[in-house]
């Protein structure tokens, strides 16, 4: 009994797999050879037929050199002021404008035998088509029809029966990296509208389109200058230039521009690299973003960190665990205002000649080249920091009452049934304050007198007329240095 490389063919229907095992049966045609996975023979067909496993399969090797191609291509008028829709699954896109009032769409086809088939039988074949419907042009993009394929994660490209088209899981014709793509190039012309929906593929977007929506899953997305963008990746990465104005959801992957004027982002576990932007609007959670220069910036940021370099108007952020850096704040900086958490923030000020701060936090620790004047807490401000806690309490149940903590009243904490009282050094009611020993609220040790930060505080520099900031940060590191 033998056993074949880790690659295997049906020959009915569409499957990818790996065959580990040995063959349970074995047909008297001959037995499928190793795939060579040390040269350019890489590309697998199938004549004859064995068995394994109930399935009739054989495989032989092809020397990529003894390949045929050909250019195969269609077009169709476009409707004015139409839009294009474009479907696609595994085949890189490349989209060209011409000026043209028309669509074409341009492939190769890769095939070991001669071939009498029309460009219109060869779309057909490798599940290309391409049609008017309205105003729009529709072209969808899928599986070929020609015959079984499958290909393993090691990028051995396979052939199967007749002539097919030709790639690998990666879209290259072979392992060692030649440059034959199973690429798909679509005319357009000038100032089209796109709506583009791709899987398991690359893209790549010329300047003078119009307005584009795209929808992109595990690929690669490039892009020139562009007037208006709505796009949503997952498990993607997007390479842009100039943008006027992007609306983006972005989820798993890595997202670089050069210039956005306008951008509304929401992203997640993902990194974010921009080298300016006039304006930003951002729900970013466990994000790397990073923007060298940006002039208003507002939004919420949870886990990660938020870096700018040069900062020219705003910036209004709330969230928690997000470190916050700037490095170099802005002469017509008017705003800077922070709510936050569990955070280190950094704001360099000392180049800065009239501004003004206005702090409140418990448990955080503030460097500053100012004097800072304590505040007493508003009302509202102890009703949503007596929420806070109560929080606080809810999510340990260490506690059972509080009234006062670290020089702010809270406002009416009752009881919570069902509440531990707690033990030595942990609060169990009443008011404390002066010298109570350490306790312990939901893992976090709290210290009486031992902060030397205010609960509240602010701090005029010059007349202080100019900056303002304002900022929210529960235990956090703040430095305005």
């Amino acid at each position: 009994m033998k056993r074949i490389a880790q690659q295997w063919i049906l020959l009915s229907g569409i499957v990818t797999g790996t065959l580990n095992g040995a063959f349970a049966q074995v047909a008297t045609s001959p037995i499928a050879q190793n795939i060579n996975r040390s040269s350019n023979v890489n590309v697998v067909s199938v004549d004859n037929v064995a068995i394994a496993n109930g399935f009739g399969f054989e495989t032989r090797n092809i020397n990529q050199e003894d390949l045929k191609s050909k250019e195969v291509s269609q077009e169709i008028n476009m409707p004015k002021s139409g839009e294009i829709y474009i479907e696609n699954n595994t085949r890189s896109i490349q989209v060209k404008t011409w000026d043209q009032q028309k669509v074409k769409v341009v492939t190769t086809a890769y095939f070991e035998k001669e071939s009498t088939l029309t460009d219109e039988e060869w779309f057909e074949k490798m599940g290309i088509s391409l049609k008017a419907l309205g105003s729009s042009v529709k072209i969808k993009s899928g599986a070929s029809s020609f015959g079984s394929y499958a290909y393993a994660t090691s990028g051995q490209n396979v052939v199967v029966g007749y002539p097919t088209t030709i790639y690998n899981q990666s879209g290259s014709f072979s392992k060692s990296g030649n440059t034959n793509k199973r690429l798909l190039t679509i005319y357009v012309p000038a100032g089209s509208k796109l709506d583009i929906e791709t899987r398991y593929s690359d893209l790549q977007l010329p300047a003078n389109v119009g307005d584009v929506l795209l929808d992109i899953t595990n690929g690669n997305f490039e892009a020139e200058s562009l007037n208006k963008l709505r796009l949503r990746s997952k498990y993607a990465n997007a390479n842009l230039r100039d943008i006027k104005e992007a609306e983006i959801e972005f989820a798993n992957g890595r997202f670089t521009a050069n210039n956005i004027d306008d951008l509304d982002i929401e992203s997640k576990y993902a990194t974010i690299e921009m080298a300016s932007a006039k304006k930003i609007k951002m729900v970013s959670t466990n994000d790397e973003f990073e923007v060298e220069d940006v002039t208003d910036i507002r939004g919420r940021k949870n886990y990660g960190n938020l870096r700018i370099t040069r900062l020219a108007g705003s910036i209004e952020i709330d969230g928690s665990n997000a470190d916050v850096k700037i490095r170099n704040v802005g002469a017509n900086v008017k705003l800077i205002k922070i709510n936050n958490r569990y955070a280190d923030v950094r704001i360099p000020l000392r180049d800065m000649k009239n501004y003004s701060v206005d702090f409140i936090g418990s448990y955080s620790t503030v460097y500053g080249d100012f004097e800072r004047t304590q505040v007493e807490p508003t009302e509202e401000e102890k009703k949503e920091y007596a929420s806070l806690v109560q929080s606080m309490i809810n999510t340990s149940g260490t506690l059972s009452k509080i009234s006062s903590t670290n020089g702010m009243t809270a406002v009416n904490i009752p009881a919570q049934p069902g509440k531990a009282t707690g033990v030595t050094n942990t609060i169990t009611g009443g008011t404390f304050s002066g010298t109570l020993a350490p306790a312990t609220v939901q893992g976090y040790p709290m210290y009486r007198g031992t902060n030397s930060t205010p609960t509240k505080f602010t701090a005029n520099i010059g007349n202080g007329s100019g900056l303002k900031v304002q900022m929210k940060c529960q235990n956090c590191t703040v430095d305005f240095k």
